[in-house]
């Protein structure tokens, strides 16, 4: 964003602490100062700084105005501070505001102007960007992962989605569930032997996704075509637990004809046919795949000159080099303008884009720096999906490095994995929860509440089910005692599939949990309040 700060000061202003109370035949004359503290591309924000002024009359246009539409009260002739923020502007334009302060008694000060620009933006701003007046952030929501190959199921149908959009509780009322969707996908499992591709940096010898891998998974979202399958099977629950792959692909590989969001914007029709419809429009925040340095990350910085930069593709013709934080830039936002026109061209009835996911789960500003340099990486992605009203979002693991700077890299909501739910012997008591829920509150970021199928009954056996289903109760009761809940924005994530297991099982231990998960989702104040 631009913060540039621009002050114009009122001539009569020479200080306000010299203006005292009305004498005896003293005529006051209200005097008022105007700051711009922040601008975008549609959007700028102002203080007013005021005295001997009950009121402030003030507009914005393409040049100065004698009309001025819009009134700020001060409730004091007292030296004041009041804001106000501006909306509807188009990017890269020169505007001036015109403010006047008014007096008690209807004295007019004298018109003030203070000229200004819009920052550049995209090319396009769509429909659902311009209504908006910053970011939302919903209540909560849940991360949805995507077409890699070892996914079981892979694909996202009416019933699928139906887990996440909707809940019916014990006495058959039927309930909205989550505000928010979490499009989330950190690789693409190749068959056995091979290392596939990874969409964010691992110090694991697997090559970084190229420019042909970030365009499936939007076509996997938006477009549809054939994907990818690995063969897999259950455990029997006794002497194996989750899920096993053979090695193979599934022949013929699946082939949806359409986007999966349009199964989800059609599950939202269906159920708002029933219940009537949402609050709102649920919203959709797509992961960012991560524009990594080198083909293969760890093997180049163990071997330099293995190392090659320019791998992703071309965009525009050019080649882009990953080496130059600008090129990463780029791939980025070619990215983020393919996913919003895209939104714009399906036109989904009930579903909208908030904005974008930052995959590493570690903003590290120390650890191999050089190759990373995300402290000018995703301010300079914030900038520009802020120019647009989109959000960014991010979910560190349990205290990562990043946790307490977060605001610093212009994301708009960050949301702390405690990674209690797998904690072994060694690491328990790094893992405090205590510690957990006070860096949560004292850093203000939301809570990601974790689960998989080691939870659910009917995949991994009552043993697995009762340990893990303790460690999530662990998370609900601490989320209450320390204040996050109800005040803080929450993320469920549940692996592939293990949302939908618990709420299609038979087993009258796994529909409890489920229904305790969700009587916990629609239960919170802070949902209650959005």
């Amino acid at each position: 964003m631009n913060l540039r700060r621009l002050t114009l000061f009122v001539p009569l202003l020479i200080g306000f602490a010299c203006c005292g109370p009305d004498e005896p035949g003293q005529t006051v004359t209200p005097a008022i100062r105007i700051t711009l503290d922040k601008t975008t591309a549609f959007q700028a924000s102002v203080t007013f700084d005021a005295i001997n002024t009950a009121k402030i009359a003030y507009g914005c246009g393409r040049e100065a105005l004698s009309v001025l539409p819009d009134t700020l009260v001060t409730g004091s002739t007292a030296p004041v501070q009041l804001s106000a923020s501006i909306s509807g502007l188009l990017p890269g334009t020169d505007y001036v505001i015109t403010a006047v302060g008014i007096g008690p008694k209807g004295e007019r000060g004298n018109p003030q102007e203070l000229p200004f620009s819009t920052t550049s933006g995209p090319g396009n701003i769509y429909p659902w960007e311009k209504t908006r007046s910053g970011v939302p952030v919903p209540a909560d929501m849940t991360l949805i992962p995507g077409p890699s190959s070892h996914r079981s199921p892979l694909g996202w149908d009416k019933e699928r989605w139906g887990s996440h959009v909707s809940y019916t509780d014990a006495g058959g009322k039927e309930h909205w569930l989550f505000d928010s969707f979490l499009l989330i996908e950190g690789q693409q499992t190749g068959t056995y032997g091979s290392p596939g591709y990874t969409y964010v940096l691992t110090e694991s010898p697997t090559p970084s996704a190229p420019r042909e891998l970030w365009q499936q998974l939007l076509d996997f979202w938006f477009k549809g075509g054939s994907f990818l399958q690995q063969e897999s099977y259950w455990g029997d629950g006794k002497s194996s637990f989750g899920r096993w792959y053979t090695g193979s692909m599934v022949s013929p590989s699946p082939y949806f004809p359409d986007g999966q969001l349009s199964a989800l914007d059609a599950c939202i029709r269906e159920t708002a046919a029933r219940i009537g419809p949402p609050p709102g429009k649920r919203y959709v925040i797509m992961g960012l795949p991560e524009p990594i340095y080198f083909d293969n990350y760890i093997n180049a910085v163990k071997n330099p000159a293995s190392g090659n930069s320019k791998y992703w593709g071309t965009l525009d013709g050019r080649q882009l080099d990953f080496s130059r934080v600008e090129d990463r830039v780029d791939a980025c936002l070619w990215f983020i303008d393919e996913t919003r026109s895209a939104f714009a061209r399906k036109n989904y009835e009930y579903i909208e884009l908030l904005g974008f996911y930052i995959l590493p789960e570690v903003l590290s500003t120390t650890w191999r720096a050089q190759y990373k340099k995300y402290d000018e990486l995703f301010p300079a992605i914030a900038e520009y999906l802020h120019s647009c009203n989109e959000g960014l979002f991010w979910i560190p693991y349990h205290l990562a490095e990043g946790y307490k700077t977060w605001k610093g890299f212009g994301i708009d909501m960050a949301y702390m994995q405690p990674n209690w739910y797998w904690y072994t012997d060694e690491d328990k008591d790094a893992l405090s929860l205590s510690k957990t829920f006070s860096e949560i509150n004292r850093y203000g970021m939301g809570l990601e509440l974790e689960f998989e199928y080691s939870m659910v009954e009917a995949v991994n056996g009552p043993s697995s089910a009762a340990t893990y289903r303790s460690r999530f109760d662990d998370y609900l009761n601490w989320a209450k005692s320390s204040g996050v809940y109800g005040t803080r924005p929450i993320a469920i994530y549940s692996g592939t599939d293990a949302m939908h297991q618990l709420a299609v099982s038979k087993l009258p231990g796994d529909r409890a949990a489920y229904e305790k998960l969700c009587e916990f989702i629609i239960g919170s104040p802070l949902k209650a309040k959005n």
